[in-house]
């Protein structure tokens, strides 16, 4: 996985603190990385010993109201989970811009669904 794009770089002590304080069983060190392509909010990869997160964060720099709002996308991540879609786990939402320069929430895995293929509705096809 590529390393962080130029001006995309944060605090990584003040996630891993973050972290240690806010998401239960964590436990570093952690490498981050950076996805490549076309997402509007910046993810990445935080690999630890243990475990394999990903994190989305509002882009750097001036933004208008109601923009990239990873508060909405990880709101809809819970409610999705909780209403017993397949969906990543969120572990936390970050409002505070003191951390790492912008909001974000992280998740890992996903639930595999509990319906087999063959009888899934048609919330699950697609054409």
């Amino acid at each position: 996985m590529p390393p962080l794009r130029q001006g995309f770089a944060f605090d990584e002590t003040a996630l891993a603190k973050w972290m240690r304080a806010d998401v239960d069983g964590f436990a570093g060190p952690m490498q981050i990385a950076q996805f490549k392509g076309g997402q509007s909010n910046p993810t990445y990869q935080l690999t630890t010993p243990g475990k394999t997160y990903v994190l989305r964060r509002k882009p750097p720099g001036p933004l208008r109201k109601g923009a990239h709002a990873v508060e909405r996308e990880a709101k809809v991540l819970v409610g999705l989970e909780q209403a017993q879609f397949p969906v990543p786990h969120v572990y936390g939402l970050c409002t505070d811009d003191t951390v790492i320069g912008s909001a974000f929430y992280g998740f890992f895995g996903a639930r595999p669904c509990p319906v087999c293929p063959m009888r899934r509705g048609p919330r699950y096809r697609t054409r």
